[in-house]
């Protein structure tokens, strides 16, 4: 896959999951800013890649799960990994 269908595919995942870039980048501990660089394609190789393996964790939590993690990185929490 070619670097902007991997960087639009980031994007559409997040919002697959209903999650704004504010969310992620609370959840994961990240400025906003970082977060819409690598959806923008235009961070590095490896920023992408840690991106992208947080939304394949946040896609594999149970529904539940989620729902509660995502509501609280709404409100600038990070995730709670070890709750999994």
């Amino acid at each position: 896959m070619n670097e902007t269908g991997q960087t639009a595919d980031l994007s559409s995942r997040r919002r697959r999951l209903g999650a704004s870039r504010e969310t992620m980048a609370a959840g994961i501990g990240l400025h906003v800013d970082a977060v819409r660089t690598i959806e923008d394609g235009t961070a590095s190789d490896e920023d992408r890649e840690t991106y992208s393996a947080w939304l394949r964790r946040v896609e594999q939590w149970p529904a539940e799960l989620r729902a509660r993690q995502l509501l609280a990185a709404g409100k600038g929490r990070r995730f709670e990994p070890e709750t999994e």
